[in-house]
């Protein structure tokens, strides 16, 4: 049996140190937030949902997706945070809709079978869980996105404020896991210069010039 997974990528938020819209940044031959969609979109997600606030009409005028399982959100209190954002998309969803994986617009550099190994394990879990539960990557001892979360219920989603987002949650689960990967796209957000600067090197050597 095929399970219903949707996915949610947060990218509201005011690229306050970057000083400029970072979702807009080009990597290679399109923009950061491009980038993540693309990925999203090639996987078998019912739904895609972007959430967007900052600059919401200048990410839409240029970022044009033409896929019938994607729409754009517009957070109007994403000033509030990374929770805010989450809390909008999860609005979305309808009850059929219980499993979801959390992407964020600033990492990029996820790879192909990241996400595939995030999603089939979730796909797994919800088999064997009865109750809502959370799969992660883990990097080096570093825990990153996307994050996928499964049997949801609305009342995990209560009390989150500021940047906290999927972290709140994941305190609250009594069923959670850590999944290994070598892939360090799952780490890498870009939200200064400098880190910007990095990631143009990143993305030639990951050659994703070429995508």
């Amino acid at each position: 049996m095929t399970e219903n997974v949707c996915a949610i990528i947060l990218a509201a938020g005011l690229s306050s140190r970057m000083g400029q819209i970072k979702q807009l940044l080009p990597i290679g031959e399109h923009c950061m937030l491009a980038h993540v969609i693309d990925r999203v979109l090639e996987e078998r997600f019912t739904k895609v949902i972007a959430v967007i606030g900052h600059e919401a009409a200048a990410i839409q005028e240029q970022i044009h997706v033409v896929d019938s399982r994607f729409q754009w959100v517009i957070n109007q209190d994403y000033r509030l945070g990374q929770s805010s954002s989450l809390t909008v998309g999860i609005q979305q969803l309808t009850p059929a809709d219980s499993n979801v994986m959390i992407f964020l617009g600033d990492l990029p550099f996820i790879s192909k079978q990241t996400i595939q190994a995030i999603y089939e394990s979730g796909t797994r879990m919800v088999h064997e869980q009865l109750e809502p539960f959370m799969i992660r990557p883990l990097y080096k001892e570093i825990p990153g996105h996307p994050v996928f979360l499964g049997r949801i219920e609305e009342s995990l989603f209560a009390g989150m404020y500021g940047d906290q987002g999927a972290r709140s949650i994941f305190k609250r689960l009594a069923v959670k896991k850590c999944l290994a990967v070598k892939d360090e796209g799952t780490a890498i957000d870009i939200d200064t210069p400098q880190d910007y600067k990095e990631a143009k090197k990143q993305a030639i050597k990951l050659n994703i010039l070429n995508k």
